[in-house]
């Protein structure tokens, strides 16, 4: 009795192991998909305030493969985005300053001849469901964007 108990907890043994596989999730970044700027705002000494960037008309493209796309009127700027995993100061949202991880962005559209580009770096990328709000801190302010699904 007992060799057949030890050949059932081998075969269960082999079973269980030649079963187990690893799975990389290539999981895409919620951030692909067609979004507009809706909300841009400057912190200071004195507090937030609103400003307005240039490009609140057009709409940015995300591809999964990590290229962008910026429309306007009739424009189209074309180019890359990537969002990293940084450890690095930061301020979020509402402008409190942190030092652990989190995810930056970067976006570079141009035109075809590079005489019309837009080139942001954004220190921390907070993504939500159909928005995203990204902040930078430059020039001793912070700069917040809210951009949402278009």
């Amino acid at each position: 009795m007992k060799p057949i108990l030890r050949l059932t907890f081998l075969f269960i043994a082999i079973a269980s192991f030649s079963a187990c596989t690893k799975v990389v999730v290539d999981v895409q970044p919620a951030i692909t998909g067609s979004w507009v700027l809706t909300d841009a705002a400057h912190k200071d000494a004195y507090g937030w305030y609103a400003v307005n960037t240039g490009i609140e008309n057009g709409v940015f493209h995300f591809y999964n493969n990590g290229r962008a796309r910026y429309t306007e009127n009739g424009v189209t700027l074309e180019g890359t985005w990537t969002i990293r995993t940084i450890t690095d100061g930061y301020y979020d949202e509402f402008g409190v300053y942190f030092t652990n991880s989190h995810q930056d962005l970067s976006i570079h559209v141009s035109s075809y001849y590079g005489d019309d580009a837009i080139d942001m770096y954004f220190d921390n990328v907070k993504i939500y469901g159909n928005s995203f709000v990204a902040t930078n801190y430059a020039n001793n302010y912070i700069g917040r964007y809210r951009f949402s699904r278009y």
